[in-house]
């Protein structure tokens, strides 16, 4: 592949420099990284268990490795481990049979809810004290040779001097952090005493025994060039992990972070306060897109630059040529339950059928897992192969279409994103309620945003026309880069409704005339038709569907047309197009330019 000039100045770099590279999804911080990576192996003698590529989870690493495969016929040379894939290499050569005993979420919660029930002076709900105690976990581990209790007390003050948000909307006061303090206190000891670990005890005490190891000079292992994909998905303590890890004593080491700073769920950005953003030698900005094609990347720049949750000032252009095909946005007036199903599944079968996509090129992102259920039962009923980003990310050979709900979106590249439900109340909140419920809105933002990101080719955003989500809302995003329908010209119109049938029409009028070349003379009426174009040996019929499109209604439209080579059907959501070969019609992707047809 091409590299940018800054991405070349990267692999330029000597050893010995600590770089972050930070840049958008798609201007290849991972692909550029990969080959920092490889660039070291093959040029420097440097034992490979020296080095080491360093991922968030399993995910993440799948996704790596694939890349690592098509940038490299050395496949095996790829040292990559998950946060705790690390330590339990560390643990296995110490022979250390600590933090086996681990519990689960619900468990670390149903602790707590027994700690609150037993100081009933101390008023808090089991979520804002999970909240709190994870934020505790996650961001205050001082490095310290004192016994544990006098280290807390330490902690503790560290704490008290940090500005942290009440339920109430207001600060946490002192006396506040001190009963949150007291609760966390009693939960850290009976979790240690009982030689049990949630994920956050567990990287705490982990590491508190690599600061101590390390003070001793008694580490198992450590790496003199260390690369950390995606850093904004760490915590504090896991990156302080990875930094004491590293041999800093070593004249050529270095490490390589790479950033996007708009994927962090952490709005507060606590990640940036680790030792490895401490001793950063040199920041370089990739701003050149590679993945999206030009419309996708159209809107995440309009969106980027008009959403005050996650304004960036960072550069951002694209090399992709301009894409002739648009986004899709696509409004529901609810009308029936099934509606929407309907059109989704007409456009997976067009867009396997016509446009040559096969299922493996479409991720489908659910808002709504009540949704996603139902859509996969569908599936089922209809023959349709539908598995998870894991099946996706494992298997070439399974040839599905990949369900995700949003929660769980991840940064990977896919021909065609369907976002099935942008509506108020599952994708984001409404305009009023992001004022007073920022934290949902942030993270339905950074979903949002990682769905824009992983389209290539073709981005279908489904919306109900009476709720909406305020992303859609036109200060959000450029409208202008959006179509009524899958490989059309026709302009997005929300406010379309096949009700006001004089409005639908001259909607259609007008987008013939503005896109496909014809003019009013050219458009007539038809005793059948609600438009009718004959063109020489050509022509058109045009319909408008007061309910939507189904294949009786399709069969009864193309026996009744014989006077025509084309026939459209227009419903409230969508439109097909036939085209008449050998006395029958087959489907063809849009209406035909006037310029083409004579």
């Amino acid at each position: 592949m091409n590299l940018s000039e800054n991405q070349k100045n990267i692999l330029d770099k000597p050893l010995g420099l600590n770089l972050l590279i930070e840049g958008y999804t798609g201007v290849g911080k991972t692909t550029i990284l990969l080959k920092k990576y490889e660039q070291i192996i093959k040029n420097h003698m440097i034992s490979r268990n020296k080095i080491i590529f360093v991922v968030s989870d399993e995910i993440k690493k799948q996704i790596n490795l694939n890349r690592y495969f098509l940038l490299s016929a050395n496949y095996n040379l790829l040292n990559i481990y998950t946060i705790n894939e690390l330590i339990h290499r560390y643990l296995t050569m110490m022979d250390l049979p600590l933090f086996n005993n681990t519990i689960s979420k619900d468990d670390k919660r149903a602790i707590l809810d027994g700690l609150i029930h037993d100081n009933p002076e101390i008023k808090y709900t089991v979520d804002s004290l999970n909240e709190e105690i994870n934020f505790i976990q996650t961001f205050i581990c001082i490095k310290d040779d004192n016994e544990l209790e006098e280290t807390l007390k330490k902690e503790l003050k560290k704490y008290l001097m940090i500005p942290r948000k009440s339920t109430n909307k207001g600060l946490l006061s002192f006396k506040e952090k001190q009963n949150i303090w007291s609760l966390y206190h009693q939960y850290l000891k009976k979790v240690l005493s009982e030689d049990i670990f949630d994920e956050e005890t567990f990287y705490q005490s982990f590491l508190r025994l690599i600061y101590h190891q390390f003070d001793e000079n008694e580490l198992a292992m450590n790496f003199t060039h260390i690369f950390i994909d995606d850093v904004q998905d760490f915590t504090k303590v896991q990156l302080d992990i990875i930094y004491y890890l590293f041999d800093r004593d070593e004249q050529n080491a270095s490490y390589y972070l790479a950033l996007d700073d708009l994927k962090a769920k952490d709005r507060y950005r606590n990640y940036k306060y680790a030792d490895v953003f401490q001793h950063l030698d040199h920041t370089v900005t990739l701003d050149v897109n590679y993945r999206n094609s030009h419309n996708v990347f159209n809107l995440i720049s309009s969106y980027l630059n008009n959403n005050e949750l996650i304004s960036q000032e960072l550069p951002y252009t694209s090399q992709k040529e301009p894409c002739l095909c648009k986004s899709v946005l696509t409004y529901y007036y609810n009308k029936k339950v099934n509606e929407k199903q309907e059109v989704f599944f007409d456009r997976i079968n067009f867009l396997v059928t016509n446009l040559d996509y096969t299922y493996k090129d479409i991720l489908v992102v659910f808002a709504c897992q009540d949704n996603m259920e139902e859509i996969t039962q569908q599936c089922e009923i209809q023959n349709i192969p539908v598995g998870d980003i894991y099946q996706h990310l494992e298997s070439i050979e399974i040839n599905a279409l990949t369900f995700i709900h949003k929660s769980e979106l991840i940064s990977v590249e896919f021909k065609v994103v369907i976002l099935y439900d942008a509506d108020d109340k599952k994708l984001c909140t409404g305009p009023i309620n992001k004022i007073i419920n920022i934290q949902n809105n942030y993270i339905d933002s950074l979903f949002f945003y990682l769905a824009l990101g992983n389209a290539t080719d073709f981005l279908i955003i489904n919306s109900s026309v009476s709720e909406p989500s305020h992303l859609l809302l036109p200060s959000k995003i450029d409208y202008r880069q959006f179509v009524f329908d899958t490989c059309s010209k026709f302009e997005i119109k929300s406010t379309l409704n096949v009700y006001r049938i004089s409005e639908f029409i001259a909607y259609i009028k007008h987008n013939l005339c503005t896109y496909y070349g014809y003019s009013l003379t050219d458009l007539q009426t038809h005793k059948i038709f609600d438009i009718c174009i004959k063109l020489d040996e050509n022509s058109i019929g045009i319909k408008i569907l007061d309910n939507n499109i189904d294949d009786d209604t399709i069969n009864y439209i193309l026996n009744n047309s014989e006077d025509f080579k084309y026939i459209v059907i227009f419903d409230s959501h969508h439109y097909l197009t036939f085209q008449k070969t050998n006395k029958e019609f087959e489907r063809i992707i849009d209406i035909p330019n006037k310029t083409n047809e004579r």
